[in-house]
This record gives C-alpha cells, structure tokens and sequence, in this order.
C-alpha cells in the first residue's frame, strides 16, 4: 500500500487537504498528513522530516499564497523543508500550484519576506517540475488522483521480458475465435517498420521557461538502429489550432530532423516526411506529460 505524503500550509487549504485526502485514500492509499500533529501549521519541524523520509513514498506538495511557519532554527518553512526531504529521499513528487487568477481571501495571503521567499521557492518549484495548476479543490483532487492513480499503475504493471511468464490475466475466453500467431504478429510489426522507412516520432519534455506554459517540448524523428536522415528530404509539422493552424517544415540539422514548442496542455502531432526519391509518409505523436507526472522527476 502507498504512503502520500500531503505537504501544504494548513489554515488556508484546510478544505483542499480534506478533499484530496479522501481521494487518496478512494485510491487505496494511505495518506501521511499534518493532521496527526493537530490542526496547525506549527508543527515539529523534525518529525515532519522523519515522516517524509522514514515513512513515505510519493510526496505530494499543495501550493497557495501563504509561505508557511518558519521553525526558530531555520530559514526555511516547513513546507519547504519537507520538499527537500522529499527530494533528498529521491521520492516521485507531484507538485501543484494554485492558479494566480483564482480569488484569495487576503488574510491568506503573504506579504514582505514571506512572500518573497513563497516566489523564490515557487520558481524553483517550476524549474524542477512540471506543475499542476488547479483553481478548486474539486479540480485538484481530480489531478491528484490521476496522477497518483497513473503512478502507482506503472509500478503495478506486469512486467513482460525474456525469460519472464507471460501474465495470466484471464483473457482468453474473451479474445474471440481468431488468435493471430507470433510470427503474424511480427509479420504486422516488419510492415510497418517498412512502411515508415524505420522512421517514426518522438518527442522529449522540459519544464517551460516560458510564462503561460506549462512544458517545453522537442518533436524530432527517430530512425530504428540508425541515425542516417540522409535520405529525408524535409519534414512538416501540424500541431492544430492553438498553432494558428500553421505548417512547421524541417529540414536536418545537427542530425536531427524536428522542432522545438511550448505548450500548456497536451496535443496530438501530425507530421509528414517526405524522401529525396519523392515518397511520401505520415506520422502521428501524442505530445503528453507522462515522462515528468509518473517519475515526480526534479531534483
């Protein structure tokens, strides 16, 4: 059973803590709160830290206006410090911020050095990660919940490899009469290995630098066991509507064929290649966030 550490101020998202444990705990999980101290945001900062670091294993960090209580013997929040315990520890974070344009009671938010030091911890926050942001506690607790869901489903998975059983998940009664063999099977996988030219599209993500977005985002084509593109002439890319509909040609440079994005949420990527011999193929990518909210990635 997983143990979700739930780190946020207290008296400000007292009721985004109550949704989102319940969601927690709907998942099976068991969740690692405050709440054991009391209701109060005064907590023992070394028993906080043993919890993140003894007792846990994803760490969940809520973010609002307030920077939290700073221990006598710290210039940190505590808050701040379970987050570097948690990364210390190497534990999958997940990390979400309320949305700037959301309405705040005043009284929660913090004013002078506090919330000079909550701006400076936020941007650090964002470099690192890929920040959800939510806008009520309804939203948030969603978000958790396929992200937790998602993560602890990757570490479930049957693992597959050779020399390994094959799982035994009771499908066969439901497959139907016809059951395609190995070899038609990898009679599939060589068409269309050779009807993409052994070319095909991937991407990688990053944390954006751009104010508005949440990643930014390299689409590239990738050949199988080879890294020859000496036979493409140029490729294009559509990326929709929020892209104004536009079609981003690319041509090899540096030994990659690709372009460079930001995004706020996810897309679907179509892109055409077409050769030097005048053939011509199309290739789709779902540009998602998985990379960074299964891993909790950052350091």
């Amino acid at each position: 059973m997983q143990r979700i550490f739930l780190s946020s101020t207290f008296t400000d998202l007292k009721s985004y803590r109550t949704t989102v444990q319940d969601a927690i705990r709907q998942l099976g999980a068991v969740d690692v709160s405050m709440e054991r101290f009391g209701a109060r945001d005064e907590r023992p900062t070394e028993e906080c830290v043993r919890l993140v670091k003894q007792e846990s294993d994803i760490f969940v960090g809520i973010y609002a206006h307030k920077y939290g209580y700073i221990p006598e013997s710290s210039t940190k929040s505590i808050s701040e410090l379970e987050y570097i315990a948690a990364s210390e520890e190497n534990l999958p974070r997940f990390i979400y911020v309320v949305d700037d344009d959301q309405p705040w009671l005043p009284a929660d938010i913090d004013q002078g050095e506090k919330a000079d030091k909550l701006r400076i911890f936020k941007e650090t926050l964002f470099k690192r990660h890929i920040c959800q942001k939510f806008s009520n506690q309804d939203q948030l607790a969603t978000k958790v919940v396929a992200d937790l869901g998602r993560h602890i489903a990757t570490r479930n998975a049957p693992r597959v490899g050779p020399g390994l059983p094959v799982p035994n998940i009771g499908i066969e009664s439901l497959r139907g009469p016809v059951v395609e063999t190995p070899g038609e099977w990898n009679d599939r996988r060589r068409a269309i290995y050779e009807n993409n030219r052994d070319v095909f599209l991937t991407h990688f993500i990053r944390p954006s630098s751009r104010p508005g977005q949440q990643f930014d985002v390299f689409i590239y084509l990738i050949r199988h066991k080879s890294e020859d593109f000496s036979d493409v002439l140029f490729a294009e890319f559509f990326l929709g509507p929020y892209w104004e509909n536009k079609i981003f040609p690319a041509v090899e440079q540096n030994g990659f064929v690709g372009i460079s994005t930001a995004a706020y949420g996810t897309f679907l990527c179509l892109c055409r290649v077409t050769f030097r011999d005048g053939a011509q193929i199309y290739l789709d990518r779902y540009i998602d966030f998985e990379m960074q909210r299964t891993g909790g990635s950052g350091t």
